[in-house]
């Protein structure tokens, strides 16, 4: 049923035929297609329907925003109420449908077409949010600790690959209209491609199923036969949720650490993107080149980074990507062209590949089995609540002082937080946990 370039996939310690790693690399690949078919084009979208400098953070801004209202209750729902995975499938197929709203954006005419398209993108994150943890928590449950770091550096390397033929391709499609009215009809079409390829992904991550999950918890039955939500179980995983919080030394000791590398991460979003479109005057064409570059980097070190984490620890392998992270705001600085910028995503590419890898996997390291989605959830509302504020930071240093000094600054507090990793983390990760 697999097409047959990932049935000759041989994974470690497993039969090359093992389902639940073939479900994982075809669910991410559906996931590839959908998102970078028009995510990586959102800015420049939103330019083209005339939007502002705050318009643009506004983008990374209010959805972050959104999902602070969404993370704990949609952690609560998943965990207590009810197939964990199951309520995770039926959000992911929530969040795809706006792929089609955001497709009829520029045929309204009575209200702003930027914060339309920005509104729904917010509120688009709400279920968006919900179900990445609800897939976080999953593949927890799916692998095992020994298995994670393999699952989901397959899944990333076969991700990119589809990504960087993505991008290319809607790249070249998108640089064949020659004027602004043209080029917004191919998002359109884009958009509804993605909702069709976001069905695909629904598909793919309902064949989970056939394995056996480990945390599939369901609703009290009262006399009569009918579902109610029980509260006491809500209190229950809240309460437990947040003394392990409040008490695991480890886990807040990475909180800690990706608090303060998420300020500067987040900060540049914004910056990044007005520097490419509006300093640079970046097409589609130029994003769809800096987001091949980054995207040849992560096929080539995608498995490398699990391999090396697995060899030297996940503490300095967190260390060395987001080091990688801190001295990108420097390269834009440095790019005085966007062809120099395309050689400088490269490196940029391979660091945030392995960042995203690791982060993740400390995430699930730190994290105990029980009441794991909802713990994931308050962390998750944490690093929403920054990202809500800093891109918005960003902008306004941008404003009072320059687009350069407040990619400068924006690099410094990545510095901070990619040395919180190497001092705070040192006993962060054992690599044997009494969670298990």
């Amino acid at each position: 049923m697999w097409p047959k370039f990932i049935n000759r996939i041989h994974i470690r310690s497993n039969s090359p035929m093992d389902p639940k790693f073939k479900i994982n690399i075809f669910n991410g690949i559906a996931l590839a297609i959908s998102v970078n078919l028009v995510n990586p084009y959102f800015a420049k979208f939103a330019e083209r329907l005339g939007a502002n400098a705050y318009q643009i953070a506004s983008l990374n801004s209010l959805p972050a925003f959104f999902s602070l209202f969404a993370l704990i209750p949609g952690a609560i729902f998943l965990d207590v109420l009810g197939n964990k995975q199951k309520n995770t499938a039926l959000l992911m197929l929530f969040h795809k449908i706006f792929y089609l709203l955001i497709a009829f954006v520029p045929l309204v005419k009575t209200v702003s077409q930027p914060w339309l398209f920005i509104i729904l993108i917010a509120i688009m994150n709400l279920p968006g949010s919900i179900y990445t943890m609800g897939y976080q928590s999953s593949i927890a449950d799916i692998f095992s600790p020994s298995e994670r770091g393999q699952a989901m550096s397959l899944r990333n390397k076969f991700s990119d690959m589809f990504r960087l033929i993505i991008t290319f391709s809607s790249g070249i499609l998108l640089s064949i209209p020659k004027d602004s009215n043209n080029i917004i009809k191919m998002y359109q079409f884009f958009f509804i491609v993605s909702f069709v390829v976001g069905l695909v992904e629904v598909y793919t991550f309902n064949k989970f199923s056939e394995e056996p999950l480990r945390l599939l918890i369901t609703f009290k039955k009262e006399k009569k036969g009918t579902k109610s939500i029980n509260f006491s179980a809500i209190k229950k995983t809240l309460k437990e949720s947040l003394q392990f919080i409040i008490q695991n030394k480890n886990f807040k000791k990475f909180m800690l650490a990706s608090i303060l590398f998420h300020f500067g991460w987040q900060m540049g979003w914004p910056l990044f993107n007005i520097y490419t479109i509006t300093k640079l005057g970046a097409t589609e064409a130029w994003l769809s080149a800096l987001s091949i570059a980054g995207g040849l980097a992560s096929i080539l070190t995608a498995t490398r980074w699990a391999k090396f984490a697995d060899r030297y620890g996940y503490t300095l392998t967190a260390f060395i990507a987001t080091f990688g992270m801190s001295i990108t705001p420097f390269l834009y600085v440095l790019s005085d062209s966007l062809a120099m910028l395309v050689l400088f995503n490269i490196v940029i590419g391979f660091s945030i590949t392995g960042t995203v890898l690791v982060l993740f996997n400390l995430l699930l390291e730190t994290t105990p089995t029980q009441n794991r989605t909802t713990i994931i959830a308050i962390y998750n509302t944490i690093i929403a609540l920054s990202a809500t504020i800093t891109p918005i930071i960003g902008v306004w240093i941008m404003n009072f002082t320059s687009l350069e000094t407040s990619l400068i600054i924006t690099g410094i507090f990545r510095f901070i937080g990619c040395f919180a990793f190497l001092i705070i983390s040192g006993s962060l990760i054992k690599r044997k946990k009494s969670y298990y």
